[in-house]
Order: structure tokens, then sequence, then C-alpha cells
């Protein structure tokens, strides 16, 4: 987690600690960065990413030294700030010097960073450098690689001011953003584009709700992702009526299913989303209270169960002071309960403080609706490990060893062949040519194939 701070009157910090599940404890604070003259924001905060190997990033902002003459409605869009990064291969002990996200632009907002599957982080942010020169009355949506010397690419050339944008990664290297995008007659709904091989792909709409806004809502979408099933939460106020909604995809993006309505009734937006791998989701978002109160809600979703009843978390205001909540995965379901953890924060003496909160997840029976089954949820939850694919067997170079030809797996693999470990005893089963639905995920650097299902006598 990391979070920011006022040192005095001039001089801010950031800084990070990491929360051990096994003790339930949090490490000591580490500073990444302290400075002058930062950009303070209660929407527009610091990114930070892991990497598989440990490497951290953390970007923050810095004002501008001199104002633009291109400004309008919103104040910091008036003097602009940039984005600087460093980075930390020593679990934050020590920082590199920092350095700027991008030297294209000084109007860099609403940063999202995303490790990639085949190396180096993915940043996008809100783009001020055509509106400050007067080209255009809209911010711009660009992307690159951290410290790539390829310079930034244009993602959408029309987007809303100040909503948040986010990003996740498929296991085959794409990306996927989704942010709230500026279409003619300030249509403001949440679009949706995917990074492949380097290049950004042309936008797409998610879902066409058609809130026409002349000011940006300062209220953005997110995403989470587990193989190629995808999970998005979004607020809207189309048609005058304040809406939470989420979606999922079950191929990485490449479409979207209909939306379903979270809220209460009187919800704020400032959403998160979690998905889990047996396919399921969970969402936040915030809901107005009585007088200046509110809550911070979860639900569950799933095909099987739909909308599980919503469960309030914690309570907070309705104040900017209580910001963005942010909710994490620390461990996803198998013999035992999924457990999140939530951050937020609070007013407290007349200043902010950070909030913290482990949840635990009812367990694979009680969610089943059965009595306390051991057996049943290892079952249910080997049934979810992996990736599903479909596929032909196309040889057995070993009594334990079998190639698969297989089809696309979204967001996992490109369709192609693969040699994976096998249950010994399946070969007179599964003769060359044969059909097959089944499971694969890599075990200590060696891909298994396991839950088989034979599709018939077809051959080629």
């Amino acid at each position: 987690m990391t979070w920011q701070q006022a040192d005095d009157a001039d001089s801010s910090s950031l800084w990070a600690a990491r929360f051990d599940p096994a003790t339930q404890t949090w490490g000591t604070a580490r500073l990444i960065a302290k400075g002058q003259d930062w950009f303070i924001n209660w929407a527009d905060f610091p990114a930070f990413a892991i990497e598989p190997d440990g490497r951290l990033t953390a970007v923050w902002f810095i004002n501008n030294p001199a104002a633009s003459t291109h400004g309008d409605s919103h104040a910091h869009h008036r003097t602009g700030y940039q984005a600087w990064f460093s980075q930390s291969a020593d679990e934050g002990a020590t920082w590199s010097d920092p350095v700027r996200l991008t030297t294209e632009s000084d109007s860099v907002e609403f940063v999202s960073l995303q490790p990639l599957a085949n190396g180096g982080v993915l940043a996008v942010w809100l783009d001020g450098r055509a509106k400050r020169s007067g080209q255009t009355k809209a911010q711009q949506l660009y992307g690159r690689i951290i410290g790539a010397e390829q310079p930034d690419q244009l993602i959408d050339d029309s987007v809303c001011d100040c909503c948040q944008t986010t990003l996740t990664a498929f296991p085959n290297g794409d990306a996927l953003v989704a942010y709230r995008a500026r279409r003619e007659g300030e249509i403001r709904d949440i679009h949706t584009a995917l990074f492949r091989e380097g290049r950004w792909q042309r936008p797409r709409i998610l879902s066409a709700d058609e809130w026409a806004i002349n000011g940006c809502p300062v209220n953005g979408p997110q995403l989470d992702s587990h193989g190629g099933q995808v999970s998005v939460v979004w607020f809207t106020g189309a048609d005058g009526v304040s809406r939470v909604y989420a979606s999922s995809s079950p191929d990485a993006g490449a479409r979207f299913l209909m939306p379903q309505r979270l809220d209460l009734g009187h919800p704020l937006g400032r959403v998160d989303t979690v998905q889990l791998r047996d396919g399921s989701r969970l969402a936040i978002w915030m809901e107005a209270g009585e007088e200046n109160t509110a809550g911070i809600w979860l639900r569950h979703i799933s095909a099987q169960d739909g909308i599980r009843p919503p469960v309030m978390l914690a309570s907070t205001k309705q104040s900017r002071a209580s910001g963005f909540p942010r909710v994490a995965l620390l461990k996803d379901y198998d013999t035992t309960s999924a457990q999140l953890l939530l951050t937020y924060t609070r007013e407290a003496n007349e200043s902010t403080q950070v909030e913290t909160a482990l949840i635990t997840l009812p367990d694979l029976s009680t969610l089943a609706g059965r009595k306390p089954c051991l057996p049943c949820d290892e079952d249910d939850a080997n049934a979810t490990r992996g990736y599903g694919v479909k596929g032909m067997i196309t040889d057995w170079p070993d009594v334990d060893q079998v190639t698969l030809r297989f089809e696309e797996i979204p967001g996992v693999m490109r369709a192609g062949t693969l040699t994976c470990k096998i249950e010994t005893g399946l070969q007179a089963a599964l003769p060359v040519g044969q059909h097959l639905l089944g499971r694969i995920e890599s075990r200590d650097g060696v891909w298994w194939l396991f839950h088989v299902q034979s599709l018939g006598d077809r051959h080629e």
C-alpha cells in the first residue's frame, strides 16, 4: 500500500508498507520520495506496481512552475502537472532517482500502471498536451512502457477530463484499459482498448449508457482479471439516475456481457473490483446514507448464483476526504476461504487517515448452500485451477506426456501446440486425433493437462 502525507506547509512525501497475511500485520513504512510543490488531490493519487520479480514502480505528481493560457473550469488544468516515477529492486529499501514518466507532455494525470507478462510496466494516463496548446478542448488518453525509448502512443483523442483510468494484464502479454470517453453531445460512457504486441487497438464502447453531462463526474471504472476472465465495474448518471453497474468478459475484453446493476439506489460510485479464478467477481462501491454519511458496500456476483445480497464493509462520509476505496485479493478460494484487503481514507480530527480491513469471504460450502464438506470444497477448487482448453491430441511423446493442438485461450495463449504432462494410464482413452476439453496449468514451470473430457470419436 502507498500513501502521501504532508510533512509541512511546503513539503510532501510518498510512503509504502507491505501487509503480511500470515501475521495480519503491516511492515515498517518506507519512504519512496519527498519534495516540494507536489500535486495532492483526493481523486488523482499516486500509482504503484509490483512486477513478478519483485521490482517496484511508483508514480506521483509535481506541479508545473508556469501557468498555461489554455485553462478551463478545472483549476488544475490551468497549470498542469507532471508525473514522475521511481523504482526499487530491494523491496523498497532504496529507490532510483526520480524520472519523468514522459518528456513529451507537461500535463499528465490519472496514471494507471500494470506489469506485463512479457516484461516491463505499462502506463496509461489522461494527457492535456493538445488541450494546453489550444488544438482541442478535450483531454486525450496516452500510453507507454515505462523507461522505454519508444514515443508515447495515443489511445483515444477525446476522453473525460478527470475520471480515473484502469488497467489489467493477461498471461499472453496483452493488456486492457478502461476509461470514460468524451464523445459528441458530451456523452461520457465507458470504453476499452486492447494493448497487443506493442500497439493499441481501436477503442470500443463497453456499455452505451448514453450519459450526457457537461462536466467531468470524477468517477472512473475499475478492471481486474484472472486468465482471460475480466471484471469491470463503473458508475453512470444516465437519464438522471445514479447507478453502479458490473459486467464481465470471458475472452479478455473481446466482448462484455449484459451489465448488472449493483447499487441500493443512492450510489456515489468510487468503485473497485476483484476477479476470482472460479469466474465469480467481487465489486465494491460507496453508497450515500443519511446526511453526510456513506457506506462502503460489497457484492459477490457469479454466473451460477447471480448477484448476492450486499454487505456493508465500512462506514465513512460522502466528502472528498473519504477518497476512493480500494480492494486487493490476498488469497483466492482453495479448500479455505478467500481473503481481501480493503483500504480507504477517513476524516479524523480535521485530517484524514488511512484505514484497512481484512475481509474473509464465506467458504465454498457456504456459498454452494451445503453443509461443510472438505472433499467437495477441494473438488470445487481444483475444477477452477488453471485455464480451460479445447484441442486435439497430436502425439504421445511418453506415457505421461501428450502434445495438444489447441484453440486460442483468450488472454492466455494464442492458438498453437503444447506438450504437457498428464496422469499416466490415459493413453488408451485419448488416442492421437482425439478432441477434448480440459484444463491446463503451469506447475513449477511445467505445463500439465488435467480434468480431461473427451468430445467423442472425432478424428481429422
